[in-house]
């Protein structure tokens, strides 16, 4: 991990049941500098968008889901993005009638400081997490 707590990582994972906690395991490598409740966040958030892009994105093996971290004293930004159809987001409320699941987003939504989906490519999630309250926490 470069000083300051900063340096950029790049992942690509095969579209199959493991990926998720195999991406989430990649995030292991920030720990020596990125607080560990932050941590978490980003754990909790990359599981969820990389299970999103297995579940939802109609990927051959072949088509990886690639995951770009970027880590700034600032902040921390997670990009996924997969070769699938994309999707506008939908508004983002818990909705009791739900049940087992659709409360991916809602979660990613809570835990991050801003997400969204970009446009410019077929399927890519973005998540940033700020560093300042790490600051003054610790």
């Amino acid at each position: 991990m470069p000083p300051q707590g900063s340096g950029s990582y790049c992942w690509s994972f095969r579209p199959d049941l493991h990926a998720a906690t195999v991406a989430r395991r990649a995030l292991n490598g920030l720990s020596p500098t990125v607080d560990p409740d932050l941590l978490e966040r980003c754990r909790l958030t990359l599981t969820e968008v990389v299970s999103n892009s297995v579940k939802h994105a109609r990927l051959r093996p072949s088509q990886p889901i690639d995951v770009q971290i970027r880590v700034s004293p600032a902040r921390v930004r997670i990009e996924v993005t997969d070769d699938g159809p994309g999707f506008d987001p939908p508004a983002v409320r818990p909705d009791s009638n739900l049940a087992a699941g659709g409360w991916g987003l809602w979660l990613v939504d809570q835990l991050t400081d801003r997400w969204g989906v970009d446009p410019s490519h077929s399927a890519s999630v973005w998540l940033e997490f700020d560093r300042a309250s790490e600051e003054l926490s610790g």
